[in-house]
């Protein structure tokens, strides 16, 4: 496709890296700050080479059309975004319009923009997530993209991996057609097509692509073609409620280039999001070989490395989706997989969407299901 191969003369042109620098110390704990807020359920972060910081927005669903969806009653409309802080503080939107789907009432948990990747200044790369096997009803048939399109256009952006280029989203690869057509997860057990991109990578010539919904990591090769590196199989776990077993889904959340040139990735978890049951993935680039590199974890969301190698995970819910409160937090992992939680005050993180290490700390989207309060937090210091 064309925007594909334009993407080959972008990656020559701007292939030095944002700068990324370990939060330094100051003071007896961190300083937290909000460096952007009205945001609608924001999600991953990443910098462009000259500071300016771009925040994927998976909005509020909308009034289009409503659904069963596969984390119950939600509604759908054109309300994701993509947000520029710029180097100086100025916030705005950069893209908007963008399709989103919502849990009902509240319009919370949005599905829509969620993975981003910036290469050099300001050529912007985002995962637009979903569709999530949405319904005409719990037990119904499903509904395709191509029928939700009917009622919001944009929806034909869903499952895609997009560059968004002089405000509009340009198509660059079908994450969520790939899912129709092969279905890599029915191999390992989950014959259900689901699909929801929520993270992407550079490397190289191809992008490496999460599929929570999928449990997959894929690579995009030139022109938009799609292959499965690895596929992820269920776990069998303590039923929260007793009685059998459960079977619990992988959920890939994020994915991210270590400096040993290994893929690390993060895991959320199915149900029954057990407290201590997610884990932090080494993966080799060339077979899909998978190894755990960290666990002990609790619903992770996002990653991100320090310059000094230290590995940063983002919890959303650090006592587990299915118990009361929405506490998250951020552990440091040295690159022997030892963790440590940072010190931050109660009430920091409520439910965090993402995370990015910055030229002068960490910083994190905050209240990441919210349809209008949304934030971007700087945390430096010492924790």
């Amino acid at each position: 496709m064309r925007v594909l191969r334009l993407l080959s003369v972008v990656l020559l042109a701007v292939l030095g890296g944002a700068p990324a620098a370990q939060a330094h110390g100051g003071g007896s704990g961190p300083a937290i700050q909000v460096v952007a807020s009205g945001l609608v359920s924001p999600r991953h972060l990443a910098f462009g080479s000259r500071g300016d910081l771009f925040v994927t927005e998976a909005g509020a669903g909308g009034s289009d059309l409503c659904f069963a969806g596969g984390e119950g009653p939600a509604c759908m409309g054109a309300t994701g975004a993509v947000t520029e802080v710029n180097r100086w503080g100025r916030q705005f939107r950069i893209v908007d319009k963008l399709p989103s789907m919502a849990n009902t009432p509240g319009n919370t948990n949005g599905i829509g923009p969620h993975g981003i990747a910036v290469l050099g200044e300001d050529q912007v790369f985002i995962t637009n997530g979903g569709p999530t096997e949405p319904k005409v009803t719990p037990t119904g048939p499903d509904i395709s993209r191509e029928e939700l399109a009917t009622y919001t256009p944009q929806a034909d952006l869903f499952g895609r991996v997009l560059w968004i280029r002089h405000h509009r989203a340009l198509k660059v690869a079908d994450i969520w057609d790939f899912e129709r057509r092969v279905n890599p997860d029915a191999t390992v057990g989950n014959p259900a097509v689901d699909s929801n991109a929520v993270d992407l990578l550079f490397d190289g010539s191809r992008i490496v692509v999460a599929d929570a919904g999928g449990n997959a990591l894929d690579v995009v090769r030139p022109f938009g073609r799609v292959t499965n590196l690895q596929v992820f199989a269920n776990r069998t776990v303590p039923s929260p409620f007793g009685g059998p077993a459960v079977s619990m889904q992988f959920v890939p959340t994020s994915v991210v280039k270590g400096p040993d040139g290994f893929y690390y990735m993060s895991q959320l978890t199915g149900f029954p999001f057990p407290t201590g049951g997610a884990n932090i993935y080494r993966v080799d680039p060339r077979t899909g070989a998978t190894t755990v590199f960290a666990s002990g974890f609790t619903n992770l969301m996002d990653l991100a490395f320090g310059r000094d190698g230290t590995l940063y995970a983002l919890s959303i819910d650090d006592n587990s989706l299915l118990t009361p409160g929405t506490d998250g937090a951020i552990y440091a992992v040295s690159r022997d997989g030892a963790a440590r939680k940072l010190a931050l005050p109660a009430g920091t993180l409520t439910e965090p969407g993402g995370i990015t290490v910055g030229r002068d700390g960490l910083y994190v989207s905050n209240f990441g299901g919210d349809p209008q309060n949304g934030q971007v937090l700087r945390i430096r210091g010492r924790f």
